[in-house]
């Protein structure tokens, strides 16, 4: 299963995001995304991509890649072709609540997420970066719409400068 599309729409009257996806097997699954999963969501995300830079290039120059990649996913992200619902839906037609995540980096470079269900069910993707970065990309238009301040501007960022010297007497 990979997936084709992803959608989102923030609903002012519920204050979440109804999240979904559809698959290249025509399924689709629609969840809902609190403030504090969308949080989760894109700071996990930076996290576990800045991790997997920091094997190759130091701490300060991998934040800056992931800042970069981020930037230009988000410039090339196509969000005008129209969603295409898929007729299966193996959770069902009503959007389920999202109340953990777990996200880990993968051996193949790609990132796990376990979405944690209400129903005690779990959802597990694996998204190679690219994909991960149009869905990081996607959540945060749909934050800054909501104004919570929990996206790719309000995270701390490291300062790129080197350390001042320090005297010692």
């Amino acid at each position: 299963m990979s997936i084709q599309q992803f959608n989102g729409e923030w609903i002012s009257q519920e204050d979440r995001v109804l999240f979904r996806f559809n698959t290249s097997t025509g399924e689709e699954f629609s969840f809902w995304l609190t403030r504090m999963m969308v949080r989760g969501l894109i700071q996990g995300s930076q996290q576990v991509t800045v991790k997997a830079l920091e094997k190759t290039h130091e701490p300060q120059v991998a934040q800056a890649v992931q800042s970069f990649q981020q930037q230009s996913a988000a410039a090339q992200a196509n969000f005008n072709d129209a969603y295409k619902p898929a007729t299966q839906k193996p959770l069902g037609e009503a959007p389920l609540l999202v109340i953990g995540l777990v996200i880990n980096p993968q051996d193949d470079g790609q990132t796990a997420i376990e979405l944690q269900l209400i129903t005690k069910n779990s959802v597990n993707l694996k998204l190679p970066p690219h994909v991960l970065q149009i869905m990081m990309t996607l959540l945060n238009k749909l934050q800054e719409r909501a104004g919570w301040g929990v996206g790719f501007d309000d995270a701390p960022a490291l300062a790129l400068a080197p350390p001042e010297a320090r005297q010692v007497h």
